[in-house]
C-alpha cells in the first residue's frame, strides 16, 4: 500500500504562506480569534514526511457498516445522518452512516471542534448520474495527526461487492466521478481538529422535526450535550453563504487542526457567533489583502465588499484550474453555492 504524504501544497486560499493580515489584526480583543493558531504544531512548507497509513479492511463488507451485506442491514448502533450544509461533489447523491463505540461518548467539552474515541467508524457513499460508485471509510485507530484510517471503497458494476482503491480511481463506473486516493483524503481531513468534516453541532442541528443532534444526545453519545440546536446567524443570502462556506470550506479553513497557522482565512461559523459581523467569515476575509497577488505584485483580496469579481474567495470557487477552491474532490463549479457567495458579497456595503 503507497504512504500517505502528511504534507500538501498550499494552493488553497493563504495556503502558499500566511496571508499577510492576521485574524488578531481584525478582532477585537475579546472575540477568541486574536490566538487562532493555539495548540497547533509548527508547519514546515518544506518538509515532507511519508506516513505509512494503517492497513484497512479489503472489502466495504468487512467495515461493520452492515450486519447483512447483501440485504444492505445496518449494523447494531450504526446511525444513519444527513448534514445541513452538504459538501458539493459535483452533484452526487450521498448518504452517510456514524458509529460511536458503545460506552465512549464523543467529547464535546469543544463544541466547535468534537474529539471522536478510539473505534469510531464513518461512512459516506456516493451516487453518480443513479450510479452506486463509492463509499468511503474513516475509523479512528489511534490520535491525530495519524490517528484515522480512511479508504473508498468501489462498487462493482452489479452492486454485490465493494473493494478498497487506495489508490483512487479516475471515472469510476463509466461517470465523471473520481474515487479519492487515501493522500487526498488525508488533505481534507488533516485540517479538523480530529478527522472527521460534517459531525459537528452546526452541521448537526435543525430547525425543524428532530436532529441528529439530538438524537446523538439523547443515545448518550455526547460527552457535554448542548440541549439545544445551533445556527447561523444572519438571515436570507448572508446566512445561506455563510452556511454554505461553513460546510465546504471551513474544515479547512479553521482555528484548529494542522493547517491552521499557514491558513489564516476563517472560513468556519463558531456556535457562540450571533451576527454575521461577529464571525470569522467576516473578520479574516472582508478587505483583508492576500500574500499572494497579481502579476504586478497587487495582493489579492479576500472579500471586496460590493464586488465578487473582484473577490479572491469567490474567484477561487468559479476556477477549476491550479487556483481552484476546492484543490481537490470537485471538477464542476458549483452553481448554487457559487450565486450565494456571489449575492453575499453583492450585498455587503461598500
Amino acid at each position: 500500500m503507497s504512504s500517505v504524504r502528511a504534507f500538501v501544497a498550499f494552493l488553497l486560499i493563504g495556503c502558499s504562506a500566511k496571508e499577510s493580515a492576521s485574524p488578531a489584526a481584525h478582532a477585537p480583543a475579546d472575540s477568541g480569534y486574536a490566538d487562532v493558531a493555539r495548540n497547533v504544531p509548527d508547519a514546515d512548507a518544506e518538509t515532507i514526511v511519508e506516513i505509512t497509513p494503517p492497513a484497512v479492511p479489503g472489502t466495504l463488507a468487512e467495515t461493520g457498516l452492515y450486519a447483512d451485506f447483501a440485504a444492505r442491514t445496518l449494523a447494531t448502533g450504526v446511525i444513519p445522518f444527513d448534514v445541513r450544509y452538504p459538501l458539493w461533489s459535483d452533484g452526487s447523491e450521498k448518504s452517510r452512516w456514524l458509529w460511536v463505540p458503545p460506552g465512549k461518548p464523543i467529547d464535546t467539552a469543544d463544541m466547535d471542534h468534537w474529539a471522536y474515541p478510539i473505534g469510531t467508524k464513518a461512512w459516506k457513499e456516493f451516487r453518480r448520474d443513479g450510479v452506486l460508485v463509492e463509499t468511503r471509510y474513516l475509523e479512528k485507530s489511534g490520535e491525530p495527526p495519524i490517528g484515522w484510517k480512511f479508504v473508498a471503497y468501489v462498487w462493482s458494476a452489479d452492486g454485490k461487492s465493494a473493494v478498497a482503491t487506495p489508490g483512487g480511481l479516475a471515472n469510476a463506473l463509466g461517470t465523471p466521478h473520481d474515487v479519492p486516493s487515501q493522500e487526498q483524503c488525508e488533505q481534507c481531513h488533516s485540517g479538523t481538529r480530529d478527522g472527521l468534516i460534517g459531525v459537528n453541532a452546526i452541521q448537526l442541528s435543525s430547525e425543524s422535526g428532530k436532529s441528529v443532534l439530538a438524537s446523538l444526545s439523547e443515545k448518550g453519545l455526547l460527552s457535554k450535550p448542548p440541549g439545544k440546536e445551533f445556527t447561523v446567524p444572519g438571515a436570507g443570502a448572508v446566512r445561506d453563504a455563510l452556511g454554505y462556506l461553513h460546510g465546504n470550506c471551513g474544515y479547512c479553513h479553521s482555528d484548529a487542526g494542522r493547517w491552521a497557522k499557514e491558513r489564516e482565512i476563517r472560513l468556519r461559523v463558531r456556535v457562540g457567533d450571533t451576527t454575521p459581523e461577529s464571525t470569522a467569515i467576516y473578520l479574516t476575509t472582508i478587505n483583508v489583502k492576500m500574500h499572494h497577488g497579481d502579476t504586478k505584485g497587487n495582493p489579492y483580496i479576500a472579500v471586496v465588499p460590493g464586488d465578487p469579481a473582484a473577490s479572491h474567495v469567490y474567484d477561487r470557487m468559479i476556477k477549476r484550474d491550479f487556483w481552484a477552491m476546492p484543490p481537490v474532490g470537485s471538477e464542476v463549479v458549483d452553481p448554487t453555492g457559487t450565486a450565494l457567495v456571489k449575492a453575499w458579497i453583492a450585498s455587503l456595503p461598500k
